[in-house]
């Protein structure tokens, strides 16, 4: 089944609920060939929570008219795709690859909010928004939350604002929360400002506390421990009072690491 409505002047959302037929895939090629004949353009929310999967015959008649949507999609503005599904993500993810030029950003379930709004261009970036201040009213900690996915401006964004807040001399504590966090786009790891962000936060802190996250984060903060200049700890999601507790106290020196990386 679907469901093709307009949301805003420049918008239009398609929802695929069950199973996608033959009849929803001759739907989507005269919805596709309309925005054609009006000269394209626009932003798509497509959201994909509820589907089933795809019928042959559906999958053949998408196959058919595929000039057709190939011409709709390079003429949108935008494009949201909204699954709680990994492997319409993923296939989404490789789709996006495949088109360079066009503005395709992918959510899950949970980020339907964040979608929505990039759609109705309440936000300049896909992911604007999944770093923010929290605020715990203690200014020697810099606190902050990560929610969704980080894409490669959204990880500068987050970076530029925990060395702000660190510009403060009388601030030298991190913590971070990590909630719903789903992965960072690849290219965010070869930002120089993220790889200088990250640099001159190391030699500003004296503790950081993750609280929350995959388990991958939590394995890694003991190694890292040992290199760099502050304390890290990890905190489950519901130990962030602790996290709290364990940053206001007075970060004690690590004069045992010679020794521990010699051994």
């Amino acid at each position: 089944m679907i469901d093709i409505e307009q949301i805003s002047p420049t918008a239009h959302r398609i929802v695929v609920m069950e199973e996608f037929h033959q009849a929803d895939a001759e739907q989507l090629v005269d919805f596709a060939k309309k925005r054609n004949a009006a000269g394209g353009g626009g932003n798509l929310l497509f959201d994909a929570t509820a589907v089933a999967g795809f019928t042959f015959s559906a999958v053949t008649v998408e196959l058919a008219h595929i000039p057709t949507l190939v011409k709709w999609i390079y003429g949108l503005d935008r494009i949201a795709i909204v699954s709680d599904e990994e492997w319409i993500r993923t296939g989404s993810r490789i789709e996006s690859a495949l088109l360079p030029g066009v503005s395709y950003a992918v959510y899950d379930k949970d980020e339907a909010e964040a979608a929505r709004a990039w759609i109705m261009e309440e936000t300049e970036g896909p992911h604007t928004g999944a770093f923010h201040e929290l605020d715990i009213g203690k200014p020697g900690i810099a606190a902050f939350e990560l929610t969704g996915r980080l894409d490669r401006a959204e990880s500068e964004r987050g970076v530029a604002m925990v060395r702000a807040r660190l510009e403060d001399p009388d601030c030298s504590k991190l913590l971070i929360v990590i909630r719903s966090w789903h992965g960072f786009d690849l290219d965010a790891m070869f930002s120089s400002e993220v790889v200088r962000g990250k640099l001159d936060l190391i030699g500003k802190l004296d503790r950081y506390a993750i609280v929350g996250g995959p388990d991958w984060i939590h394995g890694m903060v003991g190694p890292i421990n040992l290199l760099l200049k502050p304390d890290i700890r990890a905190f489950d999601l519901d130990e962030q009072d602790e996290a709290l507790a364990w940053l206001e106290e007075t970060a004690a020196a690590k004069q045992d690491r010679p020794a521990m990386l010699s051994d």
